[in-house]
């Protein structure tokens, strides 16, 4: 997504990379046949290289990643933070693109797994960004739906792990059991209306600011 600003001030996202688009409803399509994308907004899937078939909730993940990004380091030079002022230099994103792709995914999982561990994100967002309140308001709206309004088996962000006795070994040893990302994707129209109607909330509400 690019941004550009009218002559009026007023800011417009613009769309872009539609030759790496699919038709969501193309089944057809070889699962992650080529990554492509910029670290910090990729999902946690794509990152894991995942097997499973990329859905809407993965662009929905990229969206908040995005929108937290602009909430920390705002539009344009005019927003950024001040970095002449060590505690107010963001750090908590420097995870979301420095390490392997395996660490990327496991400090965005962490990040995601509890609206606690989220405000560690969010308390970094730029106070300089104008109405950046309705932004707080819009990624923790987000992240819920996509995280935590679920049964108890398919909240959170982190994989769940249990023990198990290894038959050659006769070890205790550490396995996967679920994976919440992996379980909700099988749900990912409901979810995405859900997100959806959320963004439509978000906007009703910065129109209201905005004719104030």
């Amino acid at each position: 997504m690019l941004v550009r600003r009218n002559s009026n001030d007023e800011a417009r996202g613009m769309l872009i990379d539609f030759d790496h688009s699919i038709a969501i409803s193309n089944t057809d399509e070889p699962v992650h046949a080529e990554r492509t994308g910029t670290l910090q907004f990729m999902s946690i899937s794509n990152l894991e290289k995942s097997e499973l078939k990329p859905t809407a909730l993965d662009d929905w993940e990229s969206m908040l990643y995005i929108l937290c990004w602009v909430g920390t380091f705002g539009w344009n030079s005019k927003t950024r933070p001040d970095n002449t002022d060590n505690s107010r230099v963001p750090k908590q994103l420097d995870r979301w693109h420095q390490g392997t792709l395996e660490e990327i995914a496991k400090a965005k999982r962490t990040d995601l797994d509890s609206s606690n561990d989220f405000q560690n994100i969010i308390s970094e967002f730029n106070p300089r960004l104008k109405n950046v309140d309705l932004l707080f308001d819009l990624v923790e709206k987000l992240r819920d739906v996509l995280i935590d309004e679920h049964p108890d088996n398919l909240r959170g962000a982190l994989k769940k792990l249990g023990r198990q006795v290894n038959t050659e070994t006769g070890m205790h040893e550490f396995v996967i059991l679920s994976d919440p990302f992996e379980e909700r994707a099988a749900k990912w129209k409901g979810l995405s209306e859900s997100l959806l109607m959320v963004l439509e909330d978000s906007a009703q509400q910065a129109r209201k600011r905005l004719r104030k």
